[in-house]
């Protein structure tokens, strides 16, 4: 798997249509390749906990909220460890 960082432009638009009540878009976005080829891409948001299916910025890592476990990713090397606490 591949996993790249890179950025959303925070025009009215996508700040209307991503942010939700206590959430904001940092501008960030996190993707990840999979060996089919497929890929998905998050927005990254500021809140104070991780909704589901999205990732959240928590300093020096994202933690990503998969539909069954937490995951963290280092923002530095994009290393993931699975099944970790939302902190």
């Amino acid at each position: 798997m591949k996993n790249w960082r890179g950025t959303i432009e925070k025009t009215k638009e996508n700040e209307e249509w991503f942010n939700r009540k206590g959430y904001t878009m940092t501008g960030e976005t996190y993707s990840e390749e999979y060996e089919d080829e497929t890929a998905t891409a998050y927005v990254v948001f500021k809140g104070t906990w991780t909704r589901s299916g999205t990732v959240r910025d928590c300093g020096d890592h994202y933690i990503i909220a998969r539909y069954s476990r937490f995951d963290r990713i280092n923002k530095e090397t994009l290393e993931i460890t699975k099944d970790v606490e939302d902190r």
